[in-house]
């Protein structure tokens, strides 16, 4: 692309049309929810950082991107909870039941 052809948005400081950066809190959500085989330890934070990282890209979506990002972790870490908590059931439920 020509420098010359190359505008930057005044509201962003991006070239126009570049989507923001995605957060931290965003990528952290993904990361921590992909980690399944951790459960609540990682299903715990990919979920408080997928609501933070959704409420900071619906507050500034001007700087601040990775709204579909937060909420693939949002919702991974939910399922990540679920699976943990029928793991631990079961196996309560195991142990418990008469032979």
């Amino acid at each position: 692309m020509a420098m010359h052809a190359m505008t930057i948005d005044p509201r962003t400081g991006l070239p126009r049309g570049e989507k923001p950066p995605a957060s931290t809190a965003a990528v952290v959500a993904l990361v921590c929810g992909i980690l399944l085989c951790l459960g609540p330890f990682t299903g715990i934070p990919a979920i408080v950082a997928g609501v933070l990282g959704r409420k900071a890209a619906r507050e500034f979506p001007q700087t601040v991107g990775g709204h579909g990002m937060a909420t693939a972790g949002l919702a991974l870490g939910i399922v990540n909870l679920v699976l943990s908590l029928f793991a631990t059931a079961l196996a309560i439920w195991q142990f418990l039941a008469p032979n």
